[in-house]
C-alpha cells in the first residue's frame, strides 16, 4: 500500500487535467440573432438567439420597441432596462447565459398605437455592455385592416366597370342606328361639306388626343417635380428612401437596417449611438464615409460622425478603413456628439458621395 501511494504521488504531476471551459467570447460567426413576427391585432415577435460555440456565453439581448407602441406581455421577464406594460420603455433587455451549443427564443407582444405595420429589432451584445456581435429585425403587418383596406379600395372603383358598360351600349346603339343616318347624311353633301366634316373630325381626334396625352403625362411631371424638389444635394444616384427602424433599406449600392437609436448626457451635450447593418448589393467594393452617415437636427445642419467616439465603440476598429465587398454584411455601432438641446430627428446613410442613401426616422 505505501508503495502504491509513493508511485501515485510521483505521478500526479503527469496526469493531464482538464479545465472546465471559459465563457467564451463570440463574434459575428458564432451568434446568430433570428427575429420573426407574427399575430393579427397585436405584434408578437420572437428572437432566437443561438450559441455555435463549444463553451457557454454570456450575451446580453436588446430589442427596441417601436415609438408609440405598448408592451403587453413578455416571456421570459427583462431584466434591467425594461419592464412591460403601460409606460413601457424604448428598450427591453435581456441577460442570457447559453451553454455549448445552445439556443433560447425570447417572445414580446406589442399592440401598436393604430392599426399599420411597425417594425422591431433585437441585436445580442457580449456582456453587459459589449459590443453588438449579431442583429435581426422584422416588419409586423396586421392582416384584418388591409383586406379591409383593399376591399373598401374596391368599392371606391366602382365607377370604372360603370363606365366601360356605358360606353359598350353607347357604341352598340351608334353602330346599329346612328352610324347608317349620319352615312347617308355624310353621302348627301357636295364635297365641300364633306371636306369640312373631315376637317372637323381630325379637329376633333387631334383634341382627344391631346387630352390623353396630357392626363398621361401631367401625374409623371408632377412625380418628377416633387421629386427634384426634395432631392439633396450630396447625392445623385438612386432613389431617396425613407423608413424607421428595424426596416431594410435598399439605396443604390448599399442595403442599410438601423437596428437601434439612443442618446444619452455626456458632458454637457449629449452623445447618439446607432447600431447599423448594411449588405453590399453592388458589383464591386464600396467604401462608405463617415462625411456622410449623418444625423438631421431639427432646425440646425446635420452632424456627421464622431470618428474617434465611432472606433471606440467598435473595440478600437476603424469600421470606414476598408470597402465593403460585395454580398458582404458588416455591423457596426455609429456615434455623433450633439449639443445638450438638439432634437435629432432623421439618421442618413450613404454608401458613397453620389448616393442618394437612406432616410430613417429615430
Amino acid at each position: 500500500m505505501l508503495r502504491t501511494a509513493l508511485s501515485l504521488a510521483l505521478l500526479a504531476p503527469t496526469l493531464p487535467f482538464t479545465a472546465a471551459p471559459a465563457a467564451a467570447q463570440p463574434d459575428a460567426s458564432q451568434v446568430d440573432v433570428a427575429m420573426t413576427s407574427d399575430g393579427s391585432q397585436e405584434a408578437e415577435y420572437r428572437v432566437v438567439v443561438r450559441n455555435r460555440t463549444e463553451a457557454p456565453t454570456d450575451l446580453t439581448v436588446r430589442q427596441s420597441v417601436p415609438d408609440g407602441a405598448r408592451v403587453t406581455a413578455t416571456s421570459p421577464a427583462p431584466g434591467p432596462g425594461g419592464s412591460p406594460g403601460p409606460g413601457s420603455p424604448s428598450e427591453l433587455v435581456w441577460t442570457v447565459h447559453l451553454g455549448p451549443y445552445e439556443s433560447t427564443t425570447l417572445t414580446t407582444t406589442v399592440a401598436p398605437s393604430q392599426g399599420a405595420s411597425i417594425s422591431g429589432a433585437a441585436c445580442a451584445y457580449v456582456g453587459l455592455a459589449g459590443q453588438p456581435v449579431d442583429c435581426s429585425a422584422s416588419v409586423w403587418t396586421p392582416a384584418d385592416p388591409g383586406a379591409t383596406a383593399s376591399q373598401e379600395n374596391r368599392w371606391q372603383l366602382w365607377w370604372l366597370p360603370a363606365l366601360a358598360t356605358l360606353l359598350v351600349v353607347a357604341s352598340v346603339l351608334f353602330a346599329r342606328y346612328g352610324w347608317p343616318r349620319a352615312a347617308r347624311r355624310v353621302a348627301a353633301l357636295s364635297d365641300k361639306g364633306r371636306a369640312g366634316v373631315a376637317v372637323l373630325t381630325a379637329i376633333v381626334l387631334l383634341v382627344g388626343l391631346g387630352v390623353l396625352a396630357a392626363a398621361l403625362a401631367v401625374p409623371r411631371l408632377a412625380a418628377t417635380a416633387a421629386g427634384a424638389q426634395r432631392t439633396p444635394a450630396s447625392g445623385w444616384l438612386g432613389p431617396v428612401v425613407t423608413g424607421a427602424l428595424g426596416t431594410p433599406l435598399r439605396e443604390n449600392a448599399f442595403e442599410f437596417t438601423a437596428y437601434s437609436f439612443t442618446c444619452a448626457p455626456a458632458g454637457g451635450g449629449q452623445r447618439c449611438t446607432a447600431v447599423v447593418g448594411m449588405t453590399n448589393h453592388s458589383a464591386a467594393p464600396e467604401y462608405w464615409h463617415p462625411s456622410l452617415q449623418r444625423l438631421a437636427v431639427a432646425g440646425e445642419a446635420p452632424v456627421s460622425t464622431d470618428v474617434m467616439a465611432t472606433r471606440a465603440l467598435n473595440g478600437g476598429r476603424d469600421v470606414f478603413d476598408a470597402p465593403v465587398v460585395p454580398g458582404h454584411r458588416l455591423l457596426a455601432q455609429l456615434s455623433w456628439s450633439l449639443p445638450a438641446a438638439a432634437d435629432p430627428t432623421t439618421l442618413e446613410l450613404h454608401s458613397g458621395a453620389f448616393a442618394q442613401g437612406v432616410r430613417i426616422r429615430v
